[in-house]
Order: structure tokens, then C-alpha cells, then sequence
């Protein structure tokens, strides 16, 4: 068991002492900017939306085509002609014939065009504010496995130092034993605990491995990475909740702004809607040629070429369309109030889960206070009993109890840090603030 204990130590340990690269938390989220596979791709939609604006605006630019074709007519076609008192069939055409034409068509008028690249825009701010979003989910998600590995970690060191202490106890038992001056069952008592606390201690080499594990998962870092964790534990400063709050602002949630932009999309397709009324004008130039011979010669300047030319302008004025505009124009207002009462629902979501946040924050405070203090004058009691113990003053009972009374004080103190640390989160996300209190911690 010892052995195999030091030996999962060493693999969790010496690769990090060794080999690894160092990573503070906003070195972390900075790393799955580029390569979290979610960022990846809002970042692609962003793109996409801005190509999306920029095609729109290809619309109301000149738009200029070019078209050619050739005909070989295998069979002329005939009509009859009367002459001369006479039908005669006369071929009707050329065996060859070649066309080609340019054409510009520029839009003079189109009132729905503006509303429909306001639209475009809409959906560029929309796909900002989800790349957002998704960075901040991201920095959600690595924050939590981040504290929660370096709680994991310094647990384990706790463990491990208390593990080293029991197994020099349990020497010293083992010595005592042999001369007579303690029994079997003593012995087997500071066993068991020592057995106890080395079970833990691998328990808890595992759960740091899985934790980084989830974290390099989150970075969207490769599993076979090394990395080691940079900061401390996070500082409890002294702000009051008062003052952690006060900086609350609703815009600040992106949830919220999405839940705006959805207003702003509806409201778009209905002024789309309404200018349809409106007449279209539109203009188009064509140049064109037409070419025709007897003989395949017409690139060489055979035959008879006869050129082409026309300026057209088209009005298009909307008559009726069967009500299909104003049917149109009632679903967009009906979409818009369900957009508003989604916004509203979303502010009072917001509002209850900030309360509940600053509930378990001001309890993870006064938890974390209590369990220190109880955490202290734990080990204080389990330092003076081995004292005690050596001197003969204490029996292993006492001590095995002492030292699991400290053990589990030591397990509801870190526990309790990592409520505190998941209420911190919880609270800065909960006011849309995450990102900047990393940037700044």
C-alpha cells in the first residue's frame, strides 16, 4: 500500500514539478479563447453574420451580367411566301447564329432595403453577443474547476502531512510495542487510522487528476497535456456584500441583451413589412450584338453582325396580395409583445438568482469563519494529544479519536472554501461581471 501510495504520488506530482507549463486562471480562459471548440465556432458565426451585412450591401450595388450563345441550325427552318402569284419556300434564318449581350441593373428604389440591412446588423450584434456569452460560459466552467483543483490540491497536502505524522506515531507505537510499554491494540488502532487516511490520500490524488482533467477539457487543451495551477487560493477580500453588489447592472447580462436584440429583430420584420407597400424602381442597361451567316465565320468577322442596345426602367407598385402582408405585419407585432414578456421574465429571473447568490454568498462567509476557526482549535487539540499520547498522558483511543475529529474538520473547512469560491462565481456571473473580476482579481 505504501508503495503504491508513493507511487500515484509521483505521477501527479513529478510531471508537475518537472515538465508542466504554468497557468494562472486568466492564462486559462485566455487559452480557451483560441481553443475551446464552442468559442471557435461563435467566433465563425460572428464572421459570418459580418459576411451576411456585407452581402446584403452587394444588393443595392450595381449588379452587371454578361451572356453569349451560338445556334447552329442543323435544319433551317422554311416559311412560305406568296410572289408573284406564286407560294414559294424560302429558308427561314441562317444556319449559324451568334449572340452576346451586357447587362447593368442598378436598383433606383427599394424602401425595404434599408430595413433588411438594419436586419443584417441586428443578427451581427445578435452573433457578438453569443460569442460572448459563450466566452463567459466558458470562464464559468474553468473558474469552478479551477478553485476546485486547488482546493483538491492543498486538501491533499493537508492529508498528506497528517498521513506522514500518523505514520511516525505509528512507528513510534510499533517501538513501544516491541518494549513492552504498549499493546497489540494499540497498535492496530493507530493502524487502522493510518490505513484510513492513506485511502484518502489516494482518493484524493485521483480527484485532482480527473479535476485537471475537466480543466484542460474546458480550455479545449489536449487530456495529455501537463499543466500546473499558478495562483493561490482565491482572497477573501473585505468588501461588504453591499458593496459587491452595488455595482449591479442589468445590461451587463448578455442574456438580457439577447433577450433585446429578439425586440429589435421583430420590430425590424414588421417596418420590412409595412414599407412593402411601397413601389420599386429599378433600371437596366443592355449592349448587346447579334451575329448570322451561312458558314462558321462569324468570329472572324463573317456574316452580318447587328448590334443591339435598350435603357430600361421598371416600376413595380404592390396592388394586392391576397392580405398576406398585413397577416405578416399582426405576427410580427404578436412576436414582438411575446419578446417583451420574455424580457420581462428574464429581468425577474435575474433578479432571483442574484438574491439566492448573495444568500449563499453572506452564508459561505460566516461558514467559512466558523469552520477556520473550528479547523484551528482542531489541530491545536490533535497536536496537543500526540503530545500527550508520547507522554503516556492519552490512550490510542483518544488519539485515533482526535485525529478523525481534525480529519473531518479538515474535509468541512476545504469544502466549506469551495462553497465560498462557488458562491463568489456564482455571484459575479449572476451581476454579468465574471470576466472583468478575473481580468482584475
Amino acid at each position: 500500500m505504501k508503495k503504491r501510495r508513493f507511487v500515484l504520488t509521483a505521477l501527479c506530482t513529478l510531471p508537475l514539478l518537472a515538465f508542466s507549463e504554468g497557468f494562472s486562471l486568466k492564462q486559462c480562459i485566455d487559452y480557451a479563447d483560441k481553443a475551446n471548440g464552442n468559442i471557435v465556432n461563435a467566433g465563425y458565426d460572428v464572421e459570418i453574420a459580418g459576411r451576411k451585412v456585407k452581402e446584403q450591401i452587394g444588393t443595392i450595388l450595381p449588379q452587371i451580367d454578361g451572356s453569349a450563345s451560338y445556334q447552329d441550325k442543323l435544319l433551317i427552318g422554311k416559311t412560305v411566301i406568296h410572289f408573284g402569284g406564286v407560294d414559294q419556300a424560302m429558308p427561314f434564318g441562317k444556319k449559324h447564329n451568334m449572340s452576346g449581350s451586357v447587362q447593368l441593373t442598378q436598383k433606383l428604389f427599394d424602401p425595404t432595403f434599408p430595413l433588411v440591412l438594419k436586419a443584417s446588423k441586428i443578427s451581427e450584434d445578435q452573433a457578438q453577443q453569443s460569442l460572448k456569452m459563450t466566452k463567459e460560459q466558458a470562464a464559468y466552467s474553468i473558474s469552478l474547476t479551477y478553485f476546485q483543483t486547488l482546493v483538491i490540491g492543498k486538501q491533499m497536502s493537508t492529508l498528506h502531512s497528517t498521513l506522514n505524522t500518523s505514520g511516525n506515531l505509528l512507528k513510534s507505537t510499533e517501538l513501544r510495542f516491541q518494549a513492552g510499554m504498549a499493546k497489540q491494540i494499540d497498535v492496530d488502532k493507530i493502524r487502522v487510522s493510518y490505513n484510513n487516511l492513506e485511502s484518502q490520500v489516494q482518493q484524493s490524488e485521483l480527484n485532482l487528476a480527473q479535476s485537471l482533467n475537466n480543466l484542460k477539457y474546458y480550455m479545449g487543451m489536449p487530456v495529455e497535456s501537463v499543466i500546473a495551477l499558478t495562483d493561490s487560493v482565491m482572497n477573501v477580500d473585505n468588501q461588504t456584500l453591499e458593496e459587491l453588489i452595488s455595482d449591479f447592472n442589468l445590461e451587463n447580462r448578455t442574456d438580457y441583451q439577447l433577450q433585446k436584440i429578439a425586440v429589435k429583430a421583430f420590430e425590424a420584420d414588421k417596418s420590412r413589412n409595412q414599407v412593402g407597400y411601397l413601389p420599386t424602381l429599378n433600371f437596366s442597361a443592355d449592349l448587346g450584338g447579334m451575329g448570322t451567316s451561312d458558314k462558321f465565320n462569324l468570329l472572324n468577322g463573317g456574316g452580318y453582325w447587328f448590334p443591339n442596345s435598350a435603357l430600361t426602367f421598371s416600376l413595380r407598385v404592390p396592388i394586392f396580395d391576397g392580405l398576406q402582408r398585413q397577416q405578416r405585419i399582426a405576427q410580427a407585432n404578436l412576436n414582438i409583445q411575446k419578446s417583451k414578456v420574455k424580457m420581462a421574465q428574464s429581468e425577474q429571473s435575474i433578479r432571483l438568482d442574484l438574491s439566492n447568490y448573495e444568500n449563499q454568498y453572506r452564508t459561505a462567509v460566516n461558514n467559512i469563519k466558523n469552520e477556520k476557526e473550528n479547523l484551528t482549535l482542531s489541530e491545536s487539540v490533535y497536536k496537543n494529544t500526540q503530545l500527550q499520547y508520547q507522554e503516556g498522558m492519552a490512550s490510542s483511543l483518544e488519539l485515533v479519536q482526535v485525529e478523525s475529529s481534525y480529519n473531518e474538520s479538515t474535509n468541512n473547512y476545504y469544502a466549506k472554501l469551495l462553497n465560498l469560491y462557488i458562491a463568489r462565481i456564482n455571484l459575479e456571473q449572476g451581476k454579468g461581471n465574471l470576466l472583468n473580476y478575473i481580468n482584475n482579481k
